[in-house]
C-alpha cells in the first residue's frame, strides 16, 4: 500500500510542478505578448504551490532530505546516535500529528463557514485540506523513519 502512496505523491508533485509552470508560462506569455493576462493564474499557482510544499515534505521525509544537524550525532556511538535519531523521528512525528489534527480543525471551520477563493471560487476546504493530508503524511513518514532507525524495515 505504502508504495502505491509514494507513487501518488512522486506523481502529484511532479503533475502540480508541470501545471504550475505551463499555467505561469501561458500568463506570461498573455501578459508581455497580447497586454492580457488571466485573473486567476497567480491565485491557482499560489494554491497549487501550497499543496507542492506540504505533500513534498512527505516526500522529503521518505527519502531523508530534510535538513539535519548531524555534527553531533558524529560524535556519538552507534546506539546513542540511534536513539537520538529515533527520538527526534518520533518527536518530529508527534509534531506533525499535532499539526494535521489542528489543520483538520481549519478545514472543518473554512468548510462550515463556506469561504471560497476570490478568483477562482474555489472552496477554500480544499486549500487548507492540504495541512493536514500533508502533515499527516509527513506523521506517518516519520514514525516510519523511527521504526527503521531500530533496525527494523519500512
Amino acid at each position: 500500500m505504502w508504495r502505491f502512496i509514494d507513487r501518488l505523491e512522486d506523481f502529484f508533485c511532479a503533475a502540480a510542478i508541470l501545471t504550475t509552470a505551463l499555467v505561469l508560462f501561458v500568463n506570461v506569455t498573455l501578459r508581455y505578448l497580447f497586454s492580457s493576462s488571466t485573473s486567476w493564474a497567480e491565485e491557482f499557482i499560489k494554491y497549487l504551490m501550497i499543496w507542492i510544499t506540504f505533500i513534498g515534505g512527505s516526500i522529503c521525509v521518505r527519502q531523508g532530505a530534510h535538513i539535519r544537524m548531524d555534527f553531533l550525532l558524529g560524535k556519538l556511538s552507534e546506539s546513542a546516535r540511534l536513539k537520538a535519531d529515533r527520538t527526534v523521528y518520533l518527536l518530529s512525528a508527534l509534531f506533525c500529528g499535532s499539526m494535521a489534527a489542528y489543520g483538520g480543525q481549519i478545514v472543518l471551520f473554512t468548510l462550515k463557514t463556506g469561504q471560497v477563493s476570490p478568483a477562482l471560487k474555489l472552496p477554500m476546504w480544499i486549500v487548507y485540506l492540504a495541512i493536514p493530508l500533508g502533515c499527516g503524511l509527513m506523521a506517518v513518514r516519520f514514525s516510519q523513519r523511527a521504526i527503521a532507525a531500530k533496525g527494523g524495515r519500512v
